[in-house]
């Protein structure tokens, strides 16, 4: 592979060579910016004495805008609070793009803001688009320099119907945005004073807007992402930042983005790459780097441990066809995939009239419900239901989709797992399905509780839990999945799913699962936490109490593993016309941060386009004993275990961007709130019913 050239999607620019005069005032005349005590300046005693050991929690400024009233400060930008100067950037950009040049600006929680520009060449009839750029300001993080982190957020659609020619069709509960005035506002912030025209408020599109005008799912973009991504924002850059007028304000570099530096980039060891799967005649483990070639030439690390299984089918009386089909691939095959038993060794029988064909395609459930309760289940036989589903998961009409959960509870609740097939993918690709046949082995031989491949690393004494969710935009509820691992080879046990503020519930669930470790294996040496988002120390605190109860001194990690999706620092390798950095690339962000690329170009291998081109994850560290975040050993360590935890992901046979730790339970988050009784069947928290 040659070397690799790595750019950031930051630019840099310099501070003011003089200090800057900015203006403050303890009271709100009107004119001021309300800033909390967190943005004063460091010496704002100098014109209000005794103010920062003082109970005011907020003052105004007009930063560099002279007003009455409101007292001078000299200002050192490079040297004061880094807050305040952020914030004062994120103010003139504002001001820029939203004054100067008209354009649309949403501004953020931290007041970064979103340039919203328009695309006529993407607008419809019915919508005008939007491309997004979010421009954030930090202070010396990859550079010496201050600097501009542009970031491409996609498209968002705007109605050209306005409010008040939908709202008879349309119920003002699923208004979220509009624009008005070439400006974002909260449809929830109109005052019942106003006498607002409504012709002039056009309707953002939200998830809930979108089931209600019976628009069909947005599917995933499956393409390579990074050349759109780049090609968005460096037109952006050339349009609006690369000017005159801009410059006046942000003095950028001419240089434009920003090359990483050789001593910020690192990889994880060769060795993170190697899985083990089957065993030769020696008896010995055979060693690769690909499940896509090598779990067909080597075959599984291991068999399900059930040697009866019975699998059968559930099917609307149009797809039985379909269900043929898969009988006939499943025992003879398809092309080069040569069965089930062949490519994954999984042995199973398909037992005469038992399948289900149901009728009634709007509501099969009680079809399905009152055929398995007639049926004679052997408890002695371990069964698998194939469900061909009569709807798309990304069908528009929500009854639909909630169809395909209610199957899976109704499965569950009898100790049944299933794997769900698109009969209309399935048709329409032909003989060229043949390649979905590997990913749905991998899931039916996990869910039958045998292992596909695993990692190729020693088993030490320590505990992973990993903790992902999952945001329900119709409920308005954000759950959480736990999964916990009692190895660091990828071995798992149980899963559990809480609401979001149940953080008590979720400290006592790892407190439970250490103790269970303990009791088995003797203390952890330590204890390691994979968390969907930054923890809050509230979090860490109420799971460092309930280890303190069980008087066990060790070290807890907590490594945050956030996807870079949008609105975040990514790298490109300019040396590579697909521009994806190879896999197991990190790099050094500051601050304990790291950027890691989880994907299928191996230094190895040939990367198959086919295998996608995933961003890469941002890992934060932190941990109770502060001296171990110095450890440079350590830190490559826990980089290598996230990277190889991102290779034991069952549902495919292609690398994944997030680890499991994180991935399965945020699949477990997104589909137990659709089941009926709000909670997973007692058999289904301890295997991978869900992939």
């Amino acid at each position: 592979m040659q070397e690799q050239n790595l750019f950031f999607n930051t630019l840099t620019f310099d501070f003011p060579s003089e200090k800057q005069t900015f203006y403050f005032s303890k009271d709100d005349i009107g004119e001021g910016h309300k800033i909390y005590k967190s943005l004063f300046p460091d010496n704002i005693d100098s014109i209000f004495p005794g103010l920062s050991n003082s109970d005011t929690e907020a003052i105004f400024t007009t930063f560099t805008g002279k007003v009455d009233k409101f007292l001078p400060l000299s200002i050192d930008l490079e040297k004061e609070n880094p807050d305040l100067i952020k914030r004062y950037y994120n103010r003139q950009i504002n001001y820029y793009f939203s004054k100067v040049i008209d354009q649309i600006v949403k501004v953020g929680f931290i007041k970064e803001n979103q340039v919203w520009v328009h695309d006529p060449r993407q607008s419809t009839s019915e919508f005008k688009i939007y491309k997004k750029f979010s421009l954030k300001v930090q202070l010396k993080t990859l550079s010496k320099y201050p600097e501009l982190l542009v970031s491409y957020d996609g498209i968002s659609k705007v109605l050209k119907k306005s409010v008040a020619e939908i709202i008879q069709g349309i119920s003002p509960t699923c208004l979220n945005w509009v624009v008005h005035n070439n400006k974002l506002e909260k449809w929830a912030w109109q005052n019942s004073e106003d006498n607002p025209d409504y012709n002039t408020y056009f309707p953002v599109l939200n998830k809930k807007l979108q089931s209600a005008l019976n628009l069909p799912p947005k599917t995933p973009d499956r393409g390579n992402r990074y050349p759109k991504y780049l090609s968005n924002i460096q037109d952006f850059y050339n349009q609006y930042l690369d000017t005159t007028d801009f410059k006046k304000i942000i003095p950028l570099h001419d240089e434009g983005f920003l090359n990483v530096s050789s001593a910020r980039i690192n990889t994880t060891t060769k060795e993170s790459n190697l899985l083990v799967f089957g065993k030769n005649q020696l008896g010995q483990n055979y060693t690769g780097i690909t499940p896509k070639y090598d779990l067909k030439k080597f075959k599984p690390y291991k068999a399900s441990p059930y040697k009866k299984v019975h699998l059968f089918f559930i099917m609307h009386k149009e797809a039985i066809p379909q269900a043929f089909a898969l009988n006939k691939i499943f025992t003879s095959g398809l092309k080069w995939f040569k069965g089930l038993q062949q490519y994954a060794n999984i042995l199973f029988h398909i037992e005469k009239n038992f399948s289900i064909t149901f009728i009634d395609k709007e509501n099969p459930i009680p079809e399905i419900e009152k055929t398995l309760s007639d049926r004679d289940l052997n408890p002695d036989v371990k069964y698998i239901a194939i469900y061909i589903t009569p709807y798309s998961k990304y069908d528009s009409n929500k009854e639909h989709r909630e169809i395909y959960y209610q199957v899976k509870e109704l499965l569950l609740k009898r100790n049944i797992t299933s794997q769900a097939i698109d009969p209309d993918k399935m048709i329409a690709q032909g003989d060229d399905w043949v390649y979905s046949l590997p990913n749905i082995a991998v899931a039916i031989l996990a869910k039958l509780d045998g292992i596909p491949w695993r990692l190729n690393t020693p088993v030490k004494n320590e505990l992973i839990i990993g903790i992902g969710a999952f945001k329900h935009i119709e409920e308005n509820i954000q759950y959480i999945g736990s999964a916990f691992s009692f190895s660091n080879d990828g071995k798992f046990n149980s899963f559990e799913y809480f609401m979001k503020d149940e953080i008590e519930l979720l400290a006592g669930k790892i407190s439970k699962s250490v103790r269970d470790y303990a009791t088995i294996n003797n203390k952890p040496d330590r204890l390691i936490i994979h968390f969907y988002k930054s923890m809050s120390e509230r979090e860490i605190v109420h799971i460092q109490n309930a280890l303190n109860e069980m008087d066990l001194s060790i070290p807890v990690f907590i490594i945050s593993i956030n996807k870079t999706e949008s609105k975040d620092i990514i790298a490109f390798d300019k040396n590579w016309s697909q521009l994806m950095p190879a896999s197991g690339t990190f790099i050094n962000i500051g601050r304990n941060k790291y950027l890691l690329f989880n994907n299928t170009r191996y230094p190895e291998a040939k990367h198959n386009s086919a295998d996608g081109y995933p961003f890469p994850i941002k890992l934060s560290f932190d941990c109770t004993d502060k001296e171990q975040l110095k450890d440079a050993k350590v830190i490559r360590q826990l980089i290598d275990q996230v990277y190889q935890f991102s290779r034991m992901y069952w549902k495919s046979v292609r690398q994944q961007n997030l680890p499991v730790t994180i991935k399965y339970p945020e699949m477990i988050a997104k589909i137990a709130p659709h089941f009926v009784d709000e909670d997973i069947p007692v058999y289904g928290k301890d295997n991978l019913w869900f992939l």
